[in-house]
């Protein structure tokens, strides 16, 4: 996965501090911290009130200070972004462009033609906002690659984001069904119409206003991986996270064969018999065991279509029960909707966190 860093962001409370007082030691750790853990871009978003050209270009000169990895320009506004590319000493991603109208996608079409190492993240929503189907996004999406056609924009330089809304929002008779249907449904006709495209997505949005909220980012990463997900922001220093994305994306490499095999093993309750592909970094075998399990777990609850009852994971295995009802919840198997499931598992103790 192409990992977007986005820890300099404004809207952070430490951040903001550290953004209002200065801090540049701060933030020049935090930069060094996030390219050495594998960002390929690193997110600097101000989310000033006032001076935020100023304040970006203060960041930005920070980040480059310790490290060459690209940058990745964070602002409601074409306008910021179209000024303050000007500080980066390389070609790096614009953050990020829609069809809205006072996005002025033109604006940094028209950039990235005159520049074309840039790269751009564009959202799927238009003046009428967020649209409520996979249909009327696909719409939006048609819209904003006519514009990169005219602009000579080729699809492997444009991360689209179908726009992850909070899973505990989602209603489940809505029109293109439960769960995150609507998100793999537009994944999945995208990556069929441009194999090399990036699609991309806040990974910690889908679990806004929940708790044990780990669980719910790794289901959400494996599930949206199986369906061609290749870029995300999210935070490089959760080894945790690290460790879903790379054992999924090696189980997702497997053959058919080996991959119906570990699915097999979470369906009859005999995978710790089974070899597991394990995730890189500096985790013992029991944590890297751990991960991989948790990532067969939720990728075999989408094949088979398995609630938590149908699983009947073991109550001890703390992990794999936070998992399994997040992966039941995303792929909009719980019957009440709204992750009631998921919360009420949580507050009977069932997850490996501890309560607030």
């Amino acid at each position: 996965m192409i990992i977007i860093a986005e820890k300099l962001n404004g809207t952070i409370p430490s951040m903001a501090k550290a953004i209002a007082g200065r801090d540049e030691e701060w933030i020049k750790d935090i930069a060094r911290k996030e390219a050495a853990d594998g960002a390929a871009f690193i997110d600097v978003c101000a989310s000033v009130e006032v001076g935020e050209v100023e304040t970006l270009h203060w960041m930005i000169d920070l980040v480059q200070s310790v490290t060459d990895v690209p940058i990745s320009i964070d602002s409601p506004s074409t306008e910021v972004l179209a000024e303050t590319y000007k500080f980066c000493k390389k070609p790096g991603l614009f953050n990020s462009v829609s069809m809205e109208s006072k996005k002025h996608i033109d604006s940094i079409f028209k950039i990235m033609a005159e520049n074309p190492g840039w790269e751009v993240i564009a959202m799927l929503c238009d003046d009428t906002g967020i649209p409520k189907s996979a249909a009327d996004r696909l719409r939006v999406f048609d819209n904003i690659m006519k514009k990169a056609e005219e602009y000579g924009i080729d699809p492997s330089r444009i991360h689209i984001d179908p726009i992850i809304e909070a899973a505990a929002l989602m209603d489940p008779d809505r029109e293109d069904g439960p769960g995150i249907t609507i998100n793999t449904k537009v994944i999945d006709a995208i990556r069929a119409k441009y194999p090399t495209i990036h699609i991309t997505s806040a990974i910690s949005n889908i679990s806004h206003g929940l708790p044990a909220r780990k669980y719910m980012n790794y289901a959400f990463a494996s599930l949206v991986l199986s369906h061609g997900l290749d870029s995300g922001i999210l935070d490089p220093l959760n080894h945790g996270m690290h460790a879903i994305i790379d054992t999924t994306e090696k189980m997702l490499k497997l053959s058919d064969a080996e991959m119906q095999k570990i699915v097999g093993a979470v369906k009859e309750q005999t995978l710790e018999d089974v070899e597991l592909p394990l995730p890189d970094g500096d985790f013992t075998p029991e944590e890297a065991r751990k991960y991989a399990e948790m990532s067969a777990t939720i990728l075999a609850m989408k094949e088979l279509q398995m609630t938590v009852e149908d699983l009947e994971p073991d109550e001890e295995d703390r992990d794999i029960q936070g998992v399994s009802y997040a992966a039941e919840a995303l792929l909009g198997l719980d019957e009440d909707g709204y992750c009631m499931s998921y919360i009420e598992a949580y507050k009977d103790d069932l997850f490996g966190v501890p309560k607030k």
